[in-house]
């Protein structure tokens, strides 16, 4: 199983934080985010990470050699060479990497128990993992039907309890053929095509979900029992 991790965005909201640097390698008592996310990986059966980046590329590209070695992980860097959104750096990731099996999708700045990244395709359908939450306003919710197919993809702004995007996927190889290397949104583009053919199941999960992109989130992450218990 091999994994692509979205790695491109330019953490403006935890600047204060980063200084500038790349979000995914912020330090977590003396880690930086993204091994304990490869650790993740490794853990739920992936051999093989591609490190989607843009923004501050050079700092993944330096640290490559000691994050694969820490991880006990194969790792491959796919730069962009201009900024191409979320759906974009899959896309030109799967050119330089291509994918021959079912492939993970995750991005780097959001926490979760390693079992959510045990998501294996059947190769006919690909899949959206789905977190109930209290109150879906912060995130992109899930609109699915009784057999499990995802009908639609909302935007920020619903209200109340729900089931919310937690940015982690398992496309089918088939999945992204005949999409064109271009700047696009995974949630606004690449999804909505695969909710039209009606390839795309949405998978429930229950543990924890913590977005680190803010002060206060990478705050909350580092107090959280679910971290605590990883050490």
């Amino acid at each position: 199983m091999r994994a692509y991790v979205l790695c491109g965005g330019l953490g403006t909201r935890l600047r204060e934080v980063t200084k500038g640097g790349q979000k995914a390698l912020v330090d977590v008592h003396g880690e930086p985010f993204l091994l304990l996310l490869l650790r993740q990986l490794k853990t739920a059966g992936v051999k093989h990470a591609v490190l989607c980046a843009g923004y501050r590329a050079d700092q993944l590209e330096t640290m490559l050699a000691d994050l694969s070695q820490r991880a006990e992980l194969s790792l491959d860097l796919a730069v962009e060479s201009r900024p191409l959104g979320t759906g974009g750096a899959l896309l030109n990731a799967l050119q330089q990497h291509p994918a021959d099996a079912p492939y993970l999708v995750l991005n780097a700045d959001t926490y979760l128990a390693a079992d959510a990244f045990c998501l294996r395709s059947d190769g006919v359908s690909s899949l959206i993992l789905g977190v109930k939450v209290a109150d879906r306003a912060r995130y992109g919710s899930l609109q699915v039907a009784e057999d499990g197919h995802v009908i639609e993809l909302l935007e920020k702004g619903e209200t109340g309890p729900g089931l919310v995007n937690a940015g982690v996927y398992c496309f089918t190889v088939a999945a992204m053929d005949g999409e064109p290397l271009r700047p696009c949104s995974m949630e606004l583009d690449l999804l909505p095509a695969l909710i039209a053919q009606g390839e795309l199941l949405a998978v429930t999960y229950a543990g924890p979900f913590i977005d680190i992109g803010t002060p206060d989130t990478l705050a909350m992450f580092k107090a959280s029992p679910d971290w605590s218990a990883q050490q």
